[in-house]
C-alpha cells in the first residue's frame, strides 16, 4: 500500500512540473492522499508565475495591486537601495508595518525585474499557507461520498484562491492568520499562535484581528467550549451586527483612528475617508447582478446555516469541545466582520470570517448527528450556492490566459500571453 502511495506520489510531482494544470486537476482527484496538498502548493506557484498582472489592453501599473508591485519591482532593479533605507521608509517615513510585500519585492529586484518571477515567489508564500490550511480541514472530514457538499468543498477551495495574490499583502495575511488560529480553536495547538502576531507584517489592518484572536485566548477555555453564556452572547451579538444596516462612516474612522497606534492613522484615512467611499461606490454600481448577487448569497446563507446549527448544539457540541469554540469563533468573528463591512474595504474581512464560517458548517453538516429539519435546509442551501459555485469559478479565468492551462515551468519563460481565459473563450464565441 506504501509503495502504490509512493508510485502516485512521484506520478503527481513529475505530472505537475510537466504539466502543472493536469497536476492540479490530478491533486484534486486525490486529495485524501498525503502528498496531495505539496503537488497542489507546486501548482500554486506555477500558476503564480503564469498570473496575469498586466491584461492584453492595459496600462501597467493602472488598476490592479498587481501591476503596481511590478512597477515597484522594475523601479527598485534600477536603484542602488539599500536595505536600510528599504525598512526606514516604510517604518518610518509611511508609518506602516507591514514589511512583507517590499521586502520581497526588494530581495527579487536584486536578481531580476521580471514580474512572473515576483509572482512565483508570492505565490510560493500564499500558496504554502493556502494548501496547508485547505488541508487541514479536508483531512477532518470523513471517509464517505460529498454529494451535494461538493459544492461547499470547493467553494472553500474559492474563498481566498490563489488568484488573490493580486493582492498579495491582505489575503496572505488572511491564510497566515488561519495557519495559526484554526488548529487552536479545533485542537488547542497552541504551537502555530505566533503566526496570528506576525500578520500585521503582511497586513495593517491586521493589527486589529491580532488584537482581536489575542482576546478570545485570553478568555478562559472552558468559558468558551461549555455552551453556556459566552455562546448566547456571541449569537445575539452576531445577530445584532446582522441586524445593523446603517452606520456613520466618519464615527467609524474616527473610532478606528482614536484607538489606532499613531504609526497607522495615515494607512487608516486612505479607507474611510469620502473620495474613496465614492470610487467604491463608483465601482459596486458597475459590477453585474451576479456579482453582488453572488457575493450577498453566500453572505447569508454561511450566516443562517451557522445560525441554524443551534437545535443540534445541545446533543452534540459538547462532545466536541473544539467545534463549540470554533463556533463561538466564527459568530464573534462575523460579527466584527459585519461592523467593519460598513467602512470603504471593511468588507474584505467577511473573506475572513467565511474562511472559519465554511469549515464549521462542513464539520458539523458530516460529522454531527442533525435532525431531518437542518438536513433540508442544509440541501436547499446547497441549491442556492450553485450560483455561487459557477460564479467563482468563472472568476478564475481573468487571471489566466489559455497559455497557462497548456504550459509548464519551462515555457513559463518565453510563452507569455496576456489575454485572460474569459476574453479568448468571448472571442470564440463571437467567431461562431
Amino acid at each position: 500500500m506504501q509503495i502504490r502511495s509512493d508510485r502516485h506520489n512521484i506520478t503527481a510531482f513529475i505530472l505537475t512540473l510537466i504539466f502543472p494544470f493536469g497536476g492540479l486537476i490530478y491533486s484534486l482527484n486525490h486529495w485524501r492522499e498525503h502528498w496531495a496538498k505539496n503537488t497542489f502548493w507546486l501548482a500554486c506557484i506555477y500558476l503564480g508565475a503564469v498570473f496575469i498582472y498586466w491584461p492584453e489592453g492595459t496600462v501597467l501599473g493602472e488598476g490592479s495591486d498587481g501591476g503596481r508591485y511590478v512597477l515597484e519591482l522594475m523601479k527598485m532593479y534600477e536603484s542602488n537601495l539599500s536595505i536600510k533605507v528599504l525598512i526606514g521608509q516604510y517604518l518610518i517615513d509611511q508609518n506602516t508595518m507591514d514589511l512583507y510585500q517590499p521586502l520581497v519585492t526588494y530581495i527579487i529586484s536584486r536578481f531580476t525585474d521580471n514580474g512572473h518571477v515576483l509572482f512565483a515567489i508570492y505565490a510560493l508564500v500564499f500558496g504554502f499557507f493556502y494548501s496547508r490550511n485547505t488541508w487541514y480541514i479536508l483531512n477532518k472530514l470523513p471517509y464517505k461520498k460529498l454529494g451535494g457538499l461538493f459544492i461547499l468543498v470547493t467553494l472553500y477551495f474559492l474563498i481566498c484562491p490563489i488568484t488573490q495574490i493580486n493582492g498579495v499583502r491582505m489575503w496572505t495575511a488572511l491564510h497566515v492568520f488561519v495557519y495559526g488560529m484554526m488548529p487552536y480553536l479545533l485542537e488547542r495547538d497552541k504551537s502555530k499562535l505566533w503566526w496570528v502576531l506576525l500578520t500585521p507584517l503582511f497586513h495593517f489592518s491586521y493589527l486589529y484581528v491580532a488584537i482581536f484572536a489575542l482576546a478570545f485566548i485570553l478568555i478562559p477555555y472552558r468559558f468558551k467550549t461549555n455552551g453556556g453564556l459566552l455562546l448566547y452572547l456571541a449569537l445575539a451579538v452576531f445577530i445584532f451586527s446582522l441586524l445593523v444596516n446603517s452606520l456613520n462612516l466618519d464615527a467609524v474612522g474616527s473610532v478606528l483612528e482614536e484607538y489606532s497606534p499613531e504609526s497607522y492613522e495615515n494607512r487608516i484615512e486612505g479607507y474611510v475617508n469620502q473620495d474613496v467611499l465614492e470610487r467604491n461606490a463608483l465601482l459596486s454600481a458597475m459590477n453585474n447582478w451576479y456579482v453582488v448577487g453572488s457575493d450577498t448569497i453566500k453572505l447569508w446563507v454561511y450566516n443562517l446555516l451557522l445560525i441554524a446549527m443551534f437545535p443540534c448544539m445541545k446533543r452534540s457540541f459538547k462532545q466536541d469541545a473544539g467545534l463549540m469554540q470554533l463556533l463561538v469563533f466564527s459568530l464573534l468573528l462575523g460579527a466584527f466582520a459585519n461592523i467593519t463591512a460598513l467602512i470603504p474595504s471593511g468588507g474584505r474581512f467577511q473573506i475572513l470570517s467565511q474562511m472559519f464560517k465554511v469549515p464549521l458548517i462542513l464539520l458539523v453538516v458530516m460529522n454531527i448527528p442533525h435532525n431531518e429539519l437542518f438536513r433540508k435546509f442544509v440541501n436547499f442551501a446547497l441549491v442556492l450556492l450553485i450560483i455561487p459555485f459557477v460564479f467563482d469559478i468563472r472568476k478564475l479565468l481573468d487571471f489566466f490566459s489559455i497559455t497557462a492551462l497548456l504550459g509548464n515551468f519551462i515555457t513559463v519563460f518565453f510563452w507569455e500571453n496576456n489575454t485572460p481565459l474569459i476574453v479568448f473563450i468571448k472571442r470564440l464565441v463571437v467567431m461562431q
